[in-house]
C-alpha cells in the first residue's frame, strides 16, 4: 500500500474543476528519484530554498573533504550518505514548501497506486463524506472541504471526534 498526503489551498472558490486542479498529492516515504537525481528532483518540484540549502551543504562537505586532504573514497561515501538522507526527507521537505506556499494538509489516502489514491480522495471529496486529518500536538486538525454543492448539505452538528469511534461516548 502506498500512502499520499493531500494538500489544498485554503480557497472558497465555487469552481470545482479549478479547485480539483490545484490539489496536490505527495507520496509518503523514500523518494527514489531524489536519491538518483537530487538536483533534478528539486528543480522539477521548484523547491528553490531547499535547492540552495542542498547545494550549500554539498559545497561545505566538499570543502571539508578537500581541506582535510581525505581520499576520493571518503568524498564518494559522504556524498552517497548525504543523498540517502536527502531522499529520506525529500517528500517532507516538499510538504514544508507547500505549507509555506499556503497549502494545507487536508487528507491522507492509501491505495495500491497513485490513481487509486486519487480516486478514493476525489470520491469522498465530491460526495461530501467526512474527511479528518489528525493534527500535530498543539495544532487544530483541518477538514477537507468537499465540493461547494455538497458542502451545504453536510450535517454541521459535528463534535469533531478524532479516533476510532464515530460518536463520543461509544
Amino acid at each position: 500500500m502506498i500512502t499520499y498526503t493531500v494538500h489544498e489551498r485554503d480557497s472558497d472558490a465555487q469552481d470545482i474543476a479549478a479547485r480539483a486542479e490545484e490539489i496536490i498529492f505527495v507520496k509518503e516515504g523514500f523518494a527514489w528519484l531524489a536519491l538518483a537525481f537530487p538536483l533534478v528532483w528539486l528543480l522539477y518540484h521548484r523547491l528553490w530554498i531547499v535547492l540552495a540549502g542542498f547545494i550549500a551543504i554539498v559545497a561545505l562537505l566538499e570543502v571539508g573533504v578537500m581541506s582535510l586532504e581525505l581520499n576520493d573514497a571518503v568524498a564518494v561515501v559522504t556524498t552517497f550518505v548525504l543523498s540517502g538522507l536527502f531522499a529520506l526527507q525529500a517528500n517532507d521537505l516538499r510538504r514544508w514548501s507547500l505549507q509555506r506556499k499556503g497549502f494545507e494538509l487536508v487528507d491522507l489516502v492509501s491505495g495500491r497506486d497513485r490513481s487509486e489514491c486519487e480516486q478514493t480522495f476525489f470520491t469522498h471529496w465530491l460526495t461530501g463524506k467526512d474527511m479528518q486529518v489528525k493534527a500535530a500536538p498543539g495544532k487544530t486538525a483541518k477538514r477537507a472541504k468537499p465540493a461547494p454543492a455538497v458542502r451545504e448539505k453536510m450535517n454541521t452538528d459535528d463534535d469533531d471526534v478524532i479516533g476510532l469511534f464515530p460518536e463520543p461516548g461509544k
